[in-house]
């Protein structure tokens, strides 16, 4: 509703200035920190408490961020999780082992080059459906961002050297291993992006808002 613009506007100015305060900190480790905390409130305000913490911030990426490659899978991580789960002999593992052996030792993998979560899905048996979903990117984002929080420390051994990415990558390492690396660059963006969609799902979902008290009440629970 029309009415509700400045509203909407006056709360994303907050996250607009904590953007800008964020990226004046030296240390790229400690900004990641702060903008992985940053998602909670983002989360709150799209969501309020429907759905379980990893839900909320799982739509918040794909759905209002619209990170484009939120759901492609990581062939690494779907490996791993089909070896885990003792699923090697079948067609799924087969077909992720070849795809992740075109893959050129020595230099960056971005995640375009990593198959839709459609493409795996029609190699896969139904109960490892769970596995490829656990594999896409949207996921392992949320589950490095509760590192960061949480443990107060990066998962894996992937570091952007160059300080300049933008973008998330893989980087592979002597012993044929590749690391995924989401670089302080693209979680900042990804952060920016967020509110800068938050303002068009806010807009757009204000039949389910009302405002009481200067607090706002998505489907009967404050944000």
């Amino acid at each position: 509703m029309p009415r509700y613009r400045s509203e909407v506007d006056q709360f994303l100015e907050h996250f607009v200035a904590q953007a800008q305060d964020i990226g004046q900190v030296v240390s790229p480790f400690h900004r990641k920190v702060l903008y992985a905390a940053a998602f909670e409130p983002l989360a709150r305000a799209a969501y309020g408490t429907s759905g379980t913490h990893r839900e909320r911030i799982v739509k918040l990426i794909r759905d209002v961020a619209k990170w484009p490659e939120s759901e492609r899978v990581s062939l690494p991580q779907l490996k791993l999780r089909l070896l885990g789960a003792k699923r090697h002999r079948y067609t799924l593992y087969r077909a992720t082992s070849k795809r992740l052996a075109e893959w050129e030792n020595g230099g960056k993998v971005l995640l375009s080059s990593s198959p839709t979560t459609t493409e795996v899905l029609a190699e896969a048996k139904p109960e490892e459906h769970i596995h490829v979903r656990d594999a896409q990117y949207v996921q392992l984002f949320y589950t490095y961002r509760n590192n960061l929080i949480h443990e107060f420390r990066e998962p894996g051994y992937g570091t952007d050297w160059s300080g300049k990415s933008i973008h998330p990558f893989y980087g592979s390492y002597i012993d044929g291993s590749w690391e995924l690396v989401f670089p302080v660059g693209f979680v900042g963006a990804l952060y920016e992006q967020t509110f800068l969609g938050l303002r068009e799902h806010l807009l757009a979902n204000m039949s389910t808002v009302t405002v009481r008290d200067g607090v706002w009440w998505f489907s009967g629970h404050a944000a």
